[in-house]
């Protein structure tokens, strides 16, 4: 299940050869998205993720299961 877009939440998805991570700036009343600005960029999956939670206050992943 993915998470509804909230604005000032944080997600991340592959950018080229790396991962980046963008915030949503508006998001529309479905809760998706509208536009979003990127925030960083990371070489691994693993980086991305920990970064990600961390934004958005959800602590630590339990666990890292890197599926694709």
């Amino acid at each position: 299940m993915k998470a509804k877009a909230e604005v000032g939440k944080y997600f991340f998805g592959r950018h080229y050869n790396m991962w980046s991570l963008w915030i949503y700036v508006s998001v529309n009343e479905n809760g998706i998205q509208a536009q979003r600005t990127p925030a960083y960029e990371y070489y691994t999956f693993e980086e991305a993720l920990k970064k990600t939670y961390e934004l958005n206050g959800w602590g630590e992943p339990k666990y890292i299961n890197r599926k694709y």
